[in-house]
C-alpha cells in the first residue's frame, strides 16, 4: 500500500507541476520531470485500466466507492439519461456510455477528451457533481454551503487584506488560509484561467472533494469530523480543536470508533448510534420543532457570527463602545431565527432552556472580547488621527492596504505593518475570534486562558506601544508620522 500511495503522490505531484512551474527559477524548470499524457479523445474503458498503472491508489479508491461499483447507482438518473435529458455537464458520447453500461465511470465527471482533462489538471467542477446531486449542489452553492460571498470577490478582498503582506504566492497556495470560506466551485469548465485568481490554493481544492475525498466520495468520512480539520485547525483559533476539547469532543475521541458511521445522521440520532455531536451534526442537520430530522448542506444557515469579525467591521458609531453594544444587539436579535434553529438541533440531546441560556453566554463572552478589540481600535485611530501613524490605518477595518496587491503585486517596504498595527491585527483577528469559537465549541480553556486572558494581555501591550510612541513625539517637540520600516 505504502508503494501505491507513493506512486500515486509523485504522479499527482507532476500533474500539479504545471500550477507550481511559474514560481520556479528559470533553471529549477529543467528538473520537472514530465509525462507524456494521452491526447485526444479516449476510450472510457481504457482509464482504469491506464491508471491502475499509473497511480493506482486512485483507481482502487473508485472502484471501492460508491459510484465506482458495479450495476446502476441512480435509478433515476440512469432513467433521465435514457430518455436524453440527461444533468447538466454531460456530453452526448458520454450519456451514451452510461446507457449502455447502466453506472457510473471516469468519464462521466472527467469528459473523454484526454487533452482537455490535462490541461484542467484533472479538475472537475461542482456542477459536474450537481448534475446528479442537483438538490445538494443548490444547497451548497446558494444556501451558504461555505461562503458569504461569490468567490472571486471573497479571494481578491482576502490577497489585499494586510495580514498576507509580503507573503509569496506560493507560501499562499499551501496554506489553509485561502481555502476556507471558498465554498469549492471552480468556475466552467474546470477552472478560472484568470492568473490572478488562479493564483490561490485552488491547485488543491474544488469543492465537494474538499470533504467527500475524490474518488472514495464517502458520505461515512465526511460525517467525522476529521474531515473538516483541514480547513477548521490552525494555531490562534481552532474550531476543531476547541471541539475536541469539549465534552462533547471527549467522548467522541473515547468512543466514536464503536459507532456505526454508515448510517444517515438523520437517522442515526434518533436511534442513538452517535452519543455525541460531531461537527455535522450541528451545522448539517435541521429539525422541525414536531417534526423530522433532515439534512442540509447549508453548513453556514444556522450561524450567527461567522467568522467573528463585527468588530473590526464595525463603521460610524459602531466603532465606539456603547455604539458596538447596541449594534451587537440588534445584529442578535435579528438572527434570532438562526439561533432557534440551532436551539432545535441541541434539542436531540439538551433542552431547549439549556441550549438557549448556553449560546446566550456564548454571545456575552463575544460581547465582552468584541469590546476589547473596539477599545484597541480607538487607540490605534487616535493615532492615526494625530498623525503618529500614516494613513490608511487598513488594520483597523482589514480592507486593502494597497489597490495592486489584489494582483498580488509585492508590497513596497514601507508598507509593513507597524509593532503596534501588528498587534492589534493579531488580536482582532486571532485571539478575539479564538475566544468566541471556543465559548460556542464548549472549550473551558479556549475561552480564558487561551482567550481573553490573551487579548487583555494584548490591549496592555497596545496602551504600552502608545505611550512609547507618544512620549518619542513629546520629546521630539512636534508630531511625526512614524515610517514602516522594512
Amino acid at each position: 500500500m505504502r508503494i501505491k500511495s507513493a506512486a500515486s503522490s509523485i504522479f499527482q505531484m507532476v500533474l500539479l507541476a504545471g500550477a507550481w512551474n511559474a514560481w520556479l527559477p528559470a533553471d529549477a524548470k529543467e528538473i520537472v520531470p514530465e509525462i507524456k499524457e494521452p491526447q485526444g479523445v479516449q476510450e472510457p474503458e481504457e482509464c482504469i485500466k491506464c491508471h491502475q498503472k499509473v497511480n493506482p491508489s486512485l483507481a482502487e479508491a473508485f472502484q471501492a466507492s460508491s459510484m465506482g461499483r458495479s450495476g446502476i447507482q441512480n435509478q433515476a438518473i440512469y432513467e433521465e439519461v435514457k430518455k436524453q435529458r440527461a444533468p447538466k455537464e454531460k456530453t452526448e458520447r458520454r450519456k451514451g456510455f452510461l446507457v449502455r453500461n447502466g453506472q457510473i465511470n471516469c468519464v462521466l465527471c472527467h469528459g473523454d477528451n484526454h487533452t482537455t482533462i490535462t490541461e484542467t489538471r484533472g479538475r472537475v467542477s461542482n456542477a459536474v457533481c450537481g448534475g446528479c446531486h442537483d438538490s445538494i449542489d443548490q444547497e451548497y452553492e446558494k444556501g451558504g454551503g461555505h461562503s458569504l460571498e461569490p468567490p472571486e470577490e471573497y479571494f481578491k478582498r482576502r490577497l489585499a487584506e494586510p495580514e498576507f503582506l509580503g507573503i509569496p504566492f506560493p507560501v499562499l497556495q499551501l496554506s489553509r488560509d485561502f481555502v476556507f470560506s471558498q465554498q469549492g466551485a471552480t468556475a466552467p469548465p474546470y477552472f478560472d484561467p484568470d492568473p490572478e485568481f488562479e493564483g490561490t490554493s485552488r491547485i488543491h481544492r474544488n469543492g465537494c472533494i474538499t470533504c467527500h475525498t475524490r474518488h472514495r466520495f464517502d458520505a461515512a468520512e465526511a460525517r467525522r469530523s476529521e474531515s473538516c480539520q483541514s480547513c477548521h485547525s490552525r494555531p490562534g483559533n481552532s474550531v476543531f480543536d476547541a471541539y475536541l476539547q469539549s465534552k462533547h469532543g471527549s467522548i467522541y475521541r473515547s468512543e466514536g470508533r464503536t459507532w456505526n458511521w454508515k448510517i444517515r445522521m438523520p437517522e442515526a440520532l434518533p436511534k442513538g448510534e452517535y452519543e455525541a455531536p460531531t461537527c455535522a451534526t450541528c451545522h448539517m442537520l435541521e429539525t422541525e420543532r414536531y417534526g423530522d430530522v433532515k439534512l442540509t448542506h447549508k453548513m453556514t444557515a444556522k450561524s450567527i457570527w461567522s467568522r467573528g469579525l463585527q468588530p473590526l467591521l464595525a463603521e460610524g458609531n459602531q466603532a465606539t463602545e456603547a455604539g458596538y453594544k447596541a449594534f451587537f444587539q440588534q445584529f442578535r436579535q435579528q438572527a434570532d431565527p438562526k439561533r432557534k434553529a440551532m436551539i432545535l438541533v441541541c434539542r436531540n440531546c439538551h433542552s431547549e432552556k439549556f441550549a438557549g441560556d448556553y449560546l446566550n453566554a456564548c454571545d456575552e463572552v463575544k460581547l465582552s472580547s468584541d469590546l476589547l478589540v473596539i477599545r484597541a481600535r480607538s487607540i490605534l485611530s487616535g493615532l492615526e488621527r494625530d498623525k503618529l501613524l500614516p494613513p490608511p490605518t487598513s488594520v483597523l477595518t482589514g480592507r486593502p492596504a494597497t489597490a495592486g496587491q489584489a494582483s498580488g503585486e509585492k508590497p513596497a517596504p514601507e508598507r509593513r505593518l507597524t509593532a503596534i498595527e501588528q498587534a492589534y491585527l493579531d488580536m482582532a483577528r486571532h485571539e478575539n475570534v479564538r475566544t468566541a469559537l471556543a465559548a460556542f465549541h464548549q472549550s473551558p480553556g479556549g475561552v480564558l486562558w487561551e482567550g481573553f486572558a490573551r487579548l487583555q494581555k494584548s490591549l496592555d501591550r497596545i496602551q504600552e506601544l502608545e505611550k512609547q510612541m507618544r512620549g518619542r513625539a513629546k520629546e521630539q517637540g512636534s508630531v511625526t508620522v512614524l515610517s514602516r520600516s522594512p
